[in-house]
Order: structure tokens, then C-alpha cells, then sequence
């Protein structure tokens, strides 16, 4: 039976390999270095249009390669490493874009590496092929691409150490992308990463095997398999979560390694060997690892990744957002070791800081690193709402409960939307020419945004709204937020930090409706402005009217205009006669600070 996968896959992709068009002194490198003769193995599928205005480029992580998605010639079942994302309907949707990857500089699948043949010895570089940078690598693509024809991309994405050339991509060359995610990643590792790198390449390096690089002419098992197995050992356990190793494994035996023969058992055993299900998986990543990959090509393309630090090239993170013009999805991942929600959350800051579009989101999903390659379907319902953006429709209902907010907030200027939900009262501020941006702790409905084609980041109000700039916005808005946060005054008094004003809504729970059915029935009322049983509702603080204004009075907030509505005729007149404390269901207020 046909899967859903194989349904929707591209079909068979054709590897191929380009050889560059250098100009005289061959491809040279940022180190100083050149090369004289180089490919590219490359891959694309989906749509090819004559004008190439819908290329979205993929830089692949550290050990991947060119095929992201199909199945190679003679193969019966999608092999592509990123199926899930990449297809037709899928989140890069091949029915709409061209796609295309390509091979990192220096790897072993068909780009020019270490273990390529340098043309002036006619034998395999090893020692001799020179340090290369990011900057060089983002030069071999964008090399590649003129040469296809290509000058300018829709999309550039890139998870882990792709996720670095992307950054890299955008800064060094602005202009050249309409929209780029990264993913899992960062603009420089930190020092625990760079721990890892260090340790895993030691181990290659003091494997008596690899002969200073040159062991091409050796044997298969004569070559630093024991290095290069142990560095890979080390890398895989910082692409899974904590949470994840002991869920799968914890203290678990292997159980055909306690079957195995006496001979076998004191052999591993004298090795201080194990038989913790741990053991053996890292012992199976290893070796599947090493039928793959070149330990050169492990050294080289390591050492480029650690190297790498935007904010030291460009002179700081903000100079290096400066810089960038397209629009940004930035995503982090739980349990991530390598690449923090903090490194994310660190370049989402500096972009808001300097005007920039940016949307963030963080996946809960308990995996670890390897989760942007695992779980494609919570990162491919992002993706795909950032690269199939359509407008958002707002129902007659919503447009005139948003009305006395839309009607305060001035023309042209920026809004801040704490709370945003799916983007409703942002949508119908473009009609005025508003720009801003949404804030949402709920992942579906930051997706919503997204696919709105707004600006939303996943940040929880009550830690204090850390990524967003002071003094970036002309207004604040908190829509039926202050009752459900856990800490509404130093919220109320945060935003105007944010923000010149703050247009802010609430329930008024003194509203005459409330008082008469407790009087009446002794129990909480379930209605419009109150739509939750007093167990399930969102709900975390009931306030009036009153207690609203004394909390102002008390922060020194300034309460520039109200708008105290009801749904009932009795409410409205009570209104009307001056007793909004007892008329309004919800209150509109238009605050700043004194």
C-alpha cells in the first residue's frame, strides 16, 4: 500500500554535478587559499520556471548531502532526507517552488574535498586541500546558481550548520532573498558545541590511522575508522535530548548482547564494554556513520562551522541584522544541546531592535537537535504557513469587536499585539497603513499568523517580554489578555516600556449581568464575554472596572480615553447614566505612562 509519504514525494531526482566557470586564479577562499578545478554535486526538483523567480535553495547540515527529497534513479522508495518537508503540497511545496541543494564545500558526496583529486598531483588532496570558511561555502552556491542561471532566490532555509550558512547568506549578500528560515541554529556555536567539535576531532586527529590526512592510499580498514567512529559517537549524543535518551534507552540491556557467546562477552568486557542499550546504538550510529562519510572532510567541515562567528565578522549581532532585508523564520527546539532557544531568541531580538521582519517560534517537542529532520510535521505546518502566505479573512463579528481598538490606534504607525491569537486586529491595522508585530505563547495560532503573512514571536508575556525592544512601538495592545496572565500589573507596566501608549481591553467582572446571576443562582455565569465553566476557564483574575483604574492610579499609568460597552439595553443605559463600573461587560482603555 502506498504510503502518504511516497504519495506526495517528487518522484526520481536526478543527481548531478556542475563543474565551475572560474575566473583566472580559480576559486579563491577567504583564508587565502585557492582551488583550481572544482564540482558541485548538486540536486533540484519541483517547478522550473524560464524566469526562476521561485528558487528556494536548501543548505543541508553538517553531514548531509544534496538529495533532500525523492528517490535516486533505481530505488523503489523516497530516500530523501527531508521527505516530510519537501513535495508536492508539502511545507516547501514543489508544486509551487524549484528546489534545489547542493553539497557543502569539502564534503565527501561529489563536491570538491578533501578526498577529491587535486589536479596538480593527480592524486587525492588529503593534507593539502586548503581551510575553507562559511563565506566560502555560501560562494560555492551562490557560483553555482549564476552558472544555472539563478540570481536571486524566493527561499533560503537551512537547519543546524545550514542554518549558519543561511545567516551567513543574508548578511554577506543582502537583497539577493525574499524569505529565509533557520532552524535549530544560530550565528556562532557556543562553547559546549564547540567541546564537542574539539573532543570529536581530536579523536580522528590522534588516530595513529590518519597519517596527517594523507591515508587515501591505504586500505579501507587501515584508515582512522576508530577516530572518525568515536567523533561521530560524541556528535550523536548531542543531537538527542536528554528527555529522549532516557525515554528510549534510560538503563536498558541489549538483549542479543547478553546472548552472545562466552568468548564474546570476556572480549567487551575487558574493554570496560557494557551492555546498556546506550552502548550499542552509539556502536550502530558509528558504523553506519563510517560507510558514509570521510574523516577530512569531518575535520574540515567542523572546523569551519566552529570558526564561524557573525557577530565577530560584521562587528556585532545587530550590525549583522543591519544588514539583512528578507523576510526571517527563526525556530528553536527543545533539548536542544547544540544550538539554544536562547541563540535564536538573541538574533529575533536584534532584528526587531533594528526594524527588521522577523517571526519566531520554539518547538516543545522534547527531542532534541536531530528534531528539525525528525519531526516535520509540527516544523512543516510553520514552513509551510511562512512560504504559502494567503490573507486572512475577519469575520464581520470579529471586525466589530475589534472596531473601538482599530478606531484608536493612528494611521501609519506601529503596533505592538501581546496576545496576538491568529492575527485578526494586526490584519485589519494594514488597512491603515499600521505595521507591528503579534506576540503568542499558542504554536497553532503563531502559525495562523505566519500564514497571515504577519510578523509573531513565541514569547510568554509573563516572563517579562525580553526580546522586544524598549520604545519600538507607538502602541501596545493587550486584548482580553490582562485577566488570564499570572502577572497583569507588572505586565501593564511593562508594555508601556515597549510602547508610547497601550490600548488595552477587559472584562468588567462587576458588570450589573455577573452581580444579578450570583445573586440569583450563587454560581459563576457562562456567556459571551464569559464563554468558560469557572474549571476550564483561561481566566486567572477577576477584576472590575474600578480595581483596573485604582491599579493605574497606583503605577502611575494615565488613563487617556474609555469606552465602556455592553451587550444589554439595561447596560447600555446604565452606561449612559455614568455607571460603567456597573453597565460595561468589557472596557476599552487608551493608557500612557504619566
Amino acid at each position: 500500500m502506498e504510503t502518504d509519504l511516497e504519495s506526495r514525494s517528487v518522484g526520481v531526482v536526478t543527481p548531478q554535478v556542475l563543474t565551475l566557470d572560474l575566473p583566472e586564479g580559480g576559486f579563491r577562499l577567504e583564508d587565502g587559499g585557492s582551488l583550481s578545478h572544482v564540482e558541485v554535486a548538486w540536486e533540484a526538483c519541483g517547478l522550473e520556471k524560464p524566469e526562476n523567480d521561485n528558487v528556494v535553495f536548501i543548505c543541508h547540515a553538517l553531514t548531509g548531502d544534496a538529495h533532500v527529497a525523492g528517490r535516486r534513479p533505481g530505488e523503489t522508495e523516497s530516500s530523501g532526507w527531508w521527505d516530510g518537508i519537501v513535495g508536492p503540497g508539502r511545507a516547501i511545496d514543489t508544486n509551487r517552488y524549484r528546489v534545489v541543494c547542493a553539497n557543502v564545500l569539502g564534503g565527501c558526496k561529489g563536491t570538491t574535498g578533501p578526498s577529491s583529486i587535486d589536479p596538480t598531483t593527480g592524486k587525492p588532496y588529503g593534507s593539502a586541500f586548503p581551510r575553507f570558511t562559511i563565506g566560502d561555502t555560501v560562494e560555492l552556491y551562490r557560483t553555482l546558481l549564476r552558472q544555472l542561471g539563478i540570481t536571486h532566490l524566493a527561499g533560503l532555509v537551512g537547519g543546524s550548520f545550514g542554518g549558519i550558512q543561511v545567516i551567513e547568506w543574508l548578511a554577506a549578500h543582502p537583497g539577493e532573498v525574499d524569505a529565509a528560515v533557520m532552524i535549530a541554529s544560530g550565528a556562532a556555536l557556543n562553547a559546549q558545541a564547540l567541546a564537542f567539535d574539539i573532543v570529536g576531532r581530536y579523536a580522528i586527529t590522534l588516530d595513529p590511522n590518519w597519517h596527517g590526512g594523507d591515508y587515501y592510499d591505504k586500505p579501507a580498514d587501515c584508515r582512522p575508522n576508530i577516530g572518525l567512529a568515536q567523533a561521530r559517537q560524541v556528535a550523536h549524543i548531542t543531537y538527542l535530548s536528554l528527555d529522549l535518551l532516557n525515554r528510549r534507552f534510560g538503563r536498558k540491556q541489549q538483549e542479543d548482547w547478553l546472548a552472545k557467546d562466552a568468548a564474546w562477552q570476556e572480549a567487551h568486557a575487558a574493554k570496560f564494554g557494557t551492555t546498556f542499550a546506550i552502548e550499542s546504538y552509539l556502536g550502530y550510529q558509528a558504523k553506519k556513520f563510517l560507510s558514509r562519510f570521510d574523516a577530512n572532510s569531518y575535520l574540515q567541515i567542523t572546523h569551519a562551522m566552529d570558526r564561524y562567528d557573525a557577530a565577530l565578522k560584521y562587528g556585532s549581532i545587530d550590525e549583522v541584522c543591519k544588514r539583512i532585508t528578507s523576510r526571517l523564520l527563526l525556530v528553536s527546539i527543545s533539548g536542544d544541546w547544540l544550538f539554544s532557544e536562547e541563540q535564536s531568541r538573541t538574533i529575533a531580538a536584534a532584528m526587531l531592535r533594528q526594524g527588521k521582519q522577523v517571526s519566531y517560534s520554539h518547538l516543545d517537542i522534547k527531542v532534541g537537535h536531530d528534531g528539525f529532520l525528525t519531526h516535520t510535521k509540527e516544523l512543516g505546518k510553520l514552513m509551510g504557513a511562512f512560504f504559502a502566505p494567503s490573507p486572512r479573512e475577519v469575520t464581520p463579528e470579529k471586525r466589530a469587536k475589534l472596531a473601538p481598538i482599530v478606531d484608536m490606534v493612528p494611521a501609519n504607525t506601529r503596533v505592538l499585539d501581546i496576545g496576538c491569537g491568529s492575527g485578526s486586529l494586526l490584519t485589519l491595522l494594514r488597512e491603515k497603513g499600521v505595521t507591528g508585530t503579534g506576540v503568542e505563547i499558542d504554536f497553532s495560532k503563531i502559525v495562523n499568523g505566519v500564514r497571515a503573512n504577519l510578523d509573531v514571536l513565541f514569547e510568554d508575556a509573563d516572563q517579562g517580554l525580553g526580546l522586544l525592544p524598549d520604545n519600538a512601538y507607538d502602541v501596545a495592545v493587550l486584548s482580553e489578555t490582562l485577566q488570564t496572565v499570572k502577572k497583569p500589573r507588572e505586565i501593564l507596566v511593562n508594555i508601556l516600556d515597549k510602547a508610547k501608549e497601550a490600548i488595552v481591553t477587559i472584562p468588567n467582572f462587576a458588570a450589573i449581568g455577573i452581580r444579578l446571576h450570583l445573586l440569583l443562582t450563587g454560581r459563576m455565569p457562562v456567556g459571551s464575554e464569559l464563554p468558560f465553566e469557572w474549571y476550564d476557564t483561561p481566566n486567572t483574575h477577576f477584576f472590575t472596572f474600578k480595581d483596573f483604574l485604582a491599579l493605574c492610579r497606583k503605577e502611575g499609568i494615565v488613563v487617556r480615553e474609555v469606552r465602556a460597552e455592553s451587550s444589554s439595553l439595561i447596560g447600555k443605559l446604565l452606561i449612559a447614566l455614568g455607571f460603567r463600573n456597573l453597565g460595561a461587560d468589557r472596557v476599552v482603555a487608551r493608557l500612557a505612562r504619566a
